[in-house]
């Protein structure tokens, strides 16, 4: 942004909040550093630079000189309905098209959660569609899906947090990613101090005994459920890193819960 010789194109400004300050540090910080801009002019720097955002990408073109290079991108543009700021927005193909000229494309993979098998049977709602599990905004889980708002629609199922983009969907940069996970942990530590009642069956039942681990142990043990140790964990983690070194990475991650575990045995 601050480069003298780049200029930045405004973004579109009606995808942007009127009002920004009412919004989480993580995406106001976002929404202050697109609205001010860069310092160089886009009609005097030699090099510029944009985000364009609602566009669907349709087709990748040769250069007609060099057939076997990229030349442009064609893309449809899209909207947002019912509006950029409803949490439920969906993006709408328009028909129109743009083509833009592009002599390289990078190709980013994302995702989008999906339920865990056992989720309707343990009575997590899961909504598709938005990818999150259903949540107070704060990370503790509802039970039944959220409507077009934020507001609880039904009792949380005590014990059950979620954080990141199971939480919040598929957005978001890192930090928003990391002050999403301290805000989950603060209101686990907060009802862990306070006395919430505890969740038995599909009521709330008297108060919760604190016993931890201690607590369900008999029950998890009967489920066939394995616990794994802060010890346990470090060894699992000392074995991705070591895996990752070997293919010059930070980590080699185990893609399976059988794979992870048999470092245990």
């Amino acid at each position: 942004m601050h480069l003298s010789s780049v200029a930045f194109h405004p973004v579109d400004q009606s995808l942007i909040p009127e009002d920004i300050s009412k919004l989480p540090r993580p995406p106001r910080r976002i929404m202050e550093v697109l609205k001010k801009g860069g310092a160089a002019s886009v009609s005097t720097a030699p090099k510029s630079w944009s985000l364009d955002f609602c566009l669907s990408p349709t087709s990748f073109n040769s250069n007609p000189k060099l057939p076997d290079q990229l030349g442009s991108m064609t893309f449809e543009k899209t909207i947002l309905d019912p509006t950029p700021f409803d949490r439920e927005a969906k993006a709408l193909l328009t028909g129109e098209t743009i083509e833009l000229p592009a002599s390289l494309a990078f190709r980013s993979i994302g995702y989008k959660s999906e339920a865990l098998q056992g989720f309707q049977e343990l009575g997590i709602p899961f909504n598709d569609r938005l990818g999150i599990i259903s949540n107070d905004g704060n990370g503790r889980v509802l039970g039944n899906i959220l409507g077009p708002s934020i507001t609880p629609v039904a009792p949380k199922i005590g014990g059950l947090y979620c954080a990141g983009w199971v939480k919040r969907g598929p957005t978001g940069v890192i930090a928003s990613t990391m002050n999403d996970a301290f805000q989950t942990a603060e209101v686990i530590a907060e009802d862990w101090y306070s006395p919430r009642q505890r969740f038995v069956g599909n009521t709330y039942e008297g108060e919760h005994t604190g016993l931890g681990w201690e607590g369900v142990k008999a029950a998890a043990e009967k489920e066939g459920c394995r616990r794994v140790s802060w010890q346990d964990w470090k060894k699992i983690d000392a074995v991705e890193k070591a895996k990752g070194k070997i293919n010059g990475k930070e980590r080699e991650k185990f893609t399976t819960i059988e794979d992870m575990l048999a470092v245990l045995d």
